[in-house]
């Protein structure tokens, strides 16, 4: 078995995980509308992800614009933790929100607030019925026209590191399918916080390619010992591996590493799997 077999036999695009759909246009033009205009909104973010010409406050200020765009909320704002302590608004869709976000953390009281120290979402489908969740909040949000909100924490690295407020001035509840596409949106806002741009960036891109070329060269040797001693197809090792991999919470290239020396048995794969 060659090792450019073992290697193609980790190609699955059926899997969720495979990085090669990057595409999206074709896509776009067949879907319906409000999907389209997503597929629009997440193009122009991730363009600024990679332009060195932007930076994150413009980043994070078009992901709040989205959320009003094409999530159909009335405003939104984002919140990070300050470094120095407390929080701090970073971005909102426009003044009203900004002050409303800005009150969160003055009183140190509300849905952002609440889903930052839980790393939680927090949804409040009518502000009427819960007013003395968060009294003083409640109170000067309802003033200021709004009535209900969703609150997404921001994580990176299994830390909480800030949190995306969506705004409504209507009490009916929020449907899954937003809330999904809201958390998409707060993990871009936290790509948008962690980006580097200028040379550091593309040095690091090329230290980061050699690292993923190295993974991939050592997953086709797990993948063909796998499958030899397993007297199993390419595909089948590779998919193991990769279970394994996802099942106990572990990076790809540490099982590869661990089916290599000897640490993890070819037959351990599928034992988990049962």
């Amino acid at each position: 078995m060659s090792m450019t077999s073992t290697i193609e036999a980790c190609r699955r695009p059926q899997r969720l995980t495979n990085p090669h759909h990057e595409e999206v246009t074709p896509y776009a033009q067949d879907v319906p509308d409000a999907t389209s205009h997503l597929v629009d909104a997440l193009s122009a973010i991730t363009a600024q992800l990679v332009d060195d010409s932007s930076d994150s406050g413009s980043t994070l200020y078009q992901i709040a614009g989205t959320c009003v765009n094409v999530l159909e909320a009335d405003a939104a704002g984002i919140m990070v933790v300050d470094p120095r302590g407390g929080v701090a608004v970073v971005a909102a869709s426009d003044e009203r929100a900004r002050l409303v976000e800005l009150l969160q953390t003055q009183i140190d009281q509300g849905p952002c607030i609440d889903c930052m120290r839980t790393s939680e979402i927090v949804e409040a489908s009518d502000l009427h019925e819960i007013t003395g969740r968060w009294p003083d909040f409640t109170s000067a949000v309802l003033e200021a026209g709004y009535r209900s909100v969703l609150a997404v924490p921001m994580r990176l690295d299994g830390r909480t590191v800030g949190g995306l407020n969506l705004l409504y001035t209507r009490t009916e509840g929020i449907s899954a399918h937003d809330r999904g596409r809201s958390v998409i949106l707060a993990r871009l806002a936290v790509l948008g916080l962690t980006q580097e741009v200028g040379e550091p960036r593309t040095g690091r891109l090329a230290e980061r390619t050699m690292s993923l070329l190295n993974d991939r060269v050592h997953v086709g040797h797990a993948t063909g010992l796998v499958a030899g001693t397993l007297g199993i197809a390419p595909a089948a090792a590779c998919a193991a591996l990769e279970d394994y991999a996802q099942g106990n919470g572990v990076a790809l290239r540490d099982v590869a590493h661990r089916i290599t020396e000897g640490t993890v048995r070819p037959a351990e794969l599928l034992v988990r799997q049962s």
